[in-house]
């Protein structure tokens, strides 16, 4: 067995194991340590509990999310495209990684969520209302409060996190799921524009 290990190496495989999960307590940190070829024990050295390590999975998901939607949307230029790919690529994210979208939205961990979890969550949003923002610009030519732009954010993200769910749950009404990436990005830029041009009078 395997003596020493990474807190990264114990990161990745927690996200490697719960990419999948329909529930994410079909994990522990014994499979973990077996899959790294460790004592768990060895785990509790950086973890003090599953739940912990819960938490610092979920900080990861942030992390790869907004690297992930950086290097999507650095790619296309078009500013219309660019918003249909914004609200596409989130589709996309949560619906091929069901466990950790379980997991940074539909799960309770029982331990007091740590700081850095939230200001990772906060610098995550500020980074999407930024692109938003400039995205916005592209095709309007003016500039909105960026505390609007968390409010239609936020609202249109609640509508993707119920499509999703009744998805991964079965009881969604689109049953496939390339097409629900479809629906969920053509619908989501929609009532973003919408609700964004009604505030504007546009």
């Amino acid at each position: 067995m395997k003596k020493s290990i990474s807190k990264e190496q114990i990161i990745e495989t927690a996200l490697e194991l719960l990419k999948d999960k329909s529930n994410i307590r079909e994990i522990n940190l014994r499979e973990i340590a077996r899959i790294l070829g460790c004592a768990h024990t060895n785990l509790y050295n950086y973890y003090p509990s599953f739940n912990d390590l819960l938490w610092e999975a979920h900080i990861e998901i942030g992390t790869k999310f907004i690297q992930q939607m950086n290097l999507t949307l650095e790619r296309i230029q078009d500013p219309k495209a660019k918003l249909y790919q914004f609200y596409y690529f989130l589709s996309e994210f949560y619906l091929d990684n069901k466990g950790w979208f379980r997991l940074a939205w539909l799960d309770y961990i029982d331990v007091v969520r740590p700081d850095k979890d939230k200001i990772i969550t906060e610098k995550t949003v500020s980074e999407m209302v930024e692109l938003l923002r400039n995205i916005w610009i592209g095709i309007y030519s003016n500039e909105l409060d960026r505390n609007l732009i968390h409010r239609v954010l936020h609202d249109v993200h609640c509508y993707i996190v119920g499509e999703v769910s009744s998805y991964i749950n079965g009881r969604g009404i689109i049953h496939d799921k390339e097409i629900l990436k479809q629906h969920i990005a053509e619908t989501s830029v929609t009532l973003f524009t919408l609700y964004l041009k009604e505030e504007c009078d546009i």
